[in-house]
């Protein structure tokens, strides 16, 4: 699972590390990249196909699916040419990226034992963010030539070298059953389950809303907007954000200790003073720790929000509702390109993402709405025909 992370890191965040290049070579505004952006946050929305058959057949196989088409999208994209072929390159991988992402919070939910769950998950967004951060130490490459960014995507492709050994030990979750009837989403719902979906939901939403924007344009606040070389951007990235990724692991391990709930609104809140601060002020002496306190709190909200989702549903929709709960946030990111879109070219970049900032204070206010699962059990002892019985009459 760790190997998966890296590839997936390295391959989900080769656009907004090579944005500033490909921009300028593909002949794109800022605005006209926003767009882009949002279509191919729409197209994802086909992700949730690979939740609803993980919760009727098992995790393995769409999971190892779902990071097939991540690594092919980016090697359509090294050898594509034109916008038009970009847009579709890219829309495959973030398919491959939501499905893989909601599959993996529910593999770990059902591998790792209560006591290490958000902390085990933590582990595991941080072998994702040393495959971003590798990314970042290749950026050079894209500076060679106006299309040398589509280097960057090749060698992304690189992740196909794990599909076998996936595919050899990746085994099903000990907590998936097998049912002859299957239980709508919109069914269980209905019995319940909706007072738990629509805040998750909402901070989803929110966060994306904000954090999408905000991430995939650093290196434009950097290099275009500031005027920085890659060199140094590219350091000053690696360097903080390297540091703020520990998060996963303080985060991972608050929220096994001390809740998922306290966790997730700290880290919330970290995440939208850094960023806010990143895109309002010009030093890179006040840049650092900006960078440092937006990665911190948004490493933190990883593994607490996964375990926290992971355990508000019972197995037999557990991935479905990952997976719309996962739509929740790429409607978010949609949201947010689509405002960018709408107003960068004329109040500026930081404005914008000041102003999709204030989504997180209501994200922040959905979580006292959810109550604390520090603990569950997700791997029942009972026989199989027991729990299938029981979940029979229970979504």
């Amino acid at each position: 699972m760790s190997i998966v992370a890296f590839f997936a890191g390295l391959a989900g965040t080769t656009i907004s590390h090579t944005l500033p290049f490909a921009r300028e070579s593909l002949g794109l505004s800022e605005g006209d990249m926003f767009t882009v952006f949002a279509i191919t946050r729409a197209v994802s929305l086909a992700g949730i196909a690979f939740a609803i058959f993980a919760d009727r057949n098992g995790r393995r196989k769409p999971f190892i699916a779902a990071y097939a088409l991540l690594i092919v999208g980016n090697a359509a994209t090294a050898v594509l040419p034109g916008v038009a072929a970009f847009t579709v390159a890219q829309s495959i991988t973030r398919v491959g990226v939501v499905a893989v992402a909601a599959l993996a919070v529910v593999v770990l939910a059902e591998e790792l034992t209560a006591g290490v769950r958000a902390y085990g998950m933590g582990i595991y967004a941080m072998a994702g963010s040393m495959g971003a951060g590798f990314g970042l130490i290749l950026l050079p490459v894209a500076e060679r030539s106006e299309s040398s960014w589509r280097i960057l995507f090749g060698i992304s492709a690189a992740g196909l070298l794990a599909l076998p050994l996936l595919n050899q030990f990746l085994r099903e979750s000990r907590a998936f059953r097998r049912f002859e009837t299957h239980v709508t989403f919109p069914r269980a719902l209905s019995a319940g389950l909706a007072k738990h979906f629509w805040p998750l939901a909402g901070i989803a939403f929110f966060v994306a809303a904000f954090s999408s924007p905000a991430f995939d344009f650093v290196f434009e606040r950097l290099i275009n907007d500031l005027e920085w070389d890659a060199g140094p951007a590219r350091f000053l990235l690696i360097v903080f954000s390297g540091l703020g990724a520990f998060g996963l692991l303080f985060g991972g391990r608050m929220a096994d200790s001390m809740g998922r709930r306290q966790t997730t609104v700290i880290a919330v809140l970290l995440g939208a003073g850094g960023g806010v601060a990143f895109y309002s002020l010009d030093s890179g002496w006040l840049l650092a720790p900006a960078i440092l306190v937006a990665s911190f709190g948004a490493s933190m909200l990883v593994p607490a929000f996964a375990a926290h989702r992971s355990e508000l549903f019972p197995t037999r929709v557990r991935a479905t509702a990952a997976g719309w709960i996962t739509n929740a946030a790429i409607v978010g990111s949609i949201a947010g390109f689509t405002v960018g879109a709408l107003v960068v070219d004329s109040i500026g970049l930081s404005l914008t993402i000041s102003l999709l900032a204030l989504g997180l204070v209501i994200a922040a206010l959905l979580v006292t709405l959810l109550p604390e699962t520090r603990g569950i059990d997700l791997v029942r002892s009972r026989p199989p025909q027991a729990t299938a019985a029981a979940e029979e009459t229970t979504p």
